[in-house]
């Protein structure tokens, strides 16, 4: 047999192999996750891949983020093997001061469990920094007004000795 056709012969069998290989892969995950879904105000920092966790351990990953009914919806996806009681939570939460964010599942105590496909009934926002950061300097201008008057009526009582 020519030389060429066995070079040719064994490349096309790798490439078969390593396409098997990808599409065995891809179907084999999506049997191993429950898709689930959770409704938001605001979901600033998360996309698609976004890790899902539990009690600190990747559980999942977001799959799909999209508007409905004029909210934002994340869909995510959660290892089969764990048992999420439907009075369960799911909050976007930050790593970090300015990490990078996160869907966190706090589990509730439900006997009841959520199946595939169901949806998270109790969610919370995002925090956005921008917004923390002006809370905190409107209490600290807050305060300095306050300390300003304080400091003036000890001094004016210290005045009247």
């Amino acid at each position: 047999m020519n030389e060429r056709i066995k070079k040719f012969l064994f490349g096309f069998l790798t490439v078969l192999i390593l396409v098997n290989l990808i599409f065995s892969k891809k179907e084999n995950n999506r049997k191993n996750y429950n898709n689930y879904s959770a409704t938001f105000n605001k979901i600033d920092g998360v996309n698609k891949g976004t890790d899902v966790v539990i009690s600190g351990i990747k559980v999942g990953q977001v799959k799909d983020v999209r508007i409905k009914e004029n909210f934002p919806q994340i869909l995510f996806t959660v290892r089969k093997n764990i048992d999420i009681s439907d009075d369960s939570s799911v909050a976007i939460q930050t790593d970090g001061l300015f990490g990078k964010k996160f869907l966190l599942i706090e589990t509730g105590g439900s006997d009841k469990f959520l199946s595939n496909g169901d949806k998270f009934s109790f969610s919370e926002d995002s925090i956005v920094i921008e917004e923390l950061l002006q809370k905190i300097i409107k209490i600290g201008e807050t305060n300095k007004k306050l300390w300003r008057k304080i400091i003036l009526k000890q001094f004016l009582v210290l005045l009247q000795f």
